[in-house]
């Protein structure tokens, strides 16, 4: 009736970093739907302060979700408890008998 259900396996951080990169693309494409008008003088376009509360929202959001990613990815990842990463740990050392 009930079957046990095998433990679940630390996800990939570096997966959550991704998102992240995703998140600051595309506020850094929100930041540059509102600057081309802007910088184009169209006339329809947003105005200055408009254009200064995008760039401190949307260029800070995304500078900041860029720098958080970019560290995530760099960080190193967690080793898995159950295999180990060397051979020595493994016990399959047969010089030393």
């Amino acid at each position: 009736m009930l079957n046990p259900k095998e433990p679940k396996k630390p996800f990939n951080p570096r997966v959550r970093a991704n998102v992240y990169a995703l998140a600051a693309l595309y506020l850094a494409y929100l930041f540059y739907q509102i600057a081309k008008p802007y910088l184009t003088r169209d006339p329809s376009g947003p105005t200055t302060f408009q254009f200064a509360l995008g760039a401190v929202v949307l260029g800070g959001g995304a500078a900041a979700l860029g720098f958080l990613a970019w560290r995530m990815f760099k960080a190193p990842l967690p080793e898995d408890p159950e295999e180990p990463a060397l051979p020595e740990e493994a016990g399959e050392d047969e010089e030393e008998e």
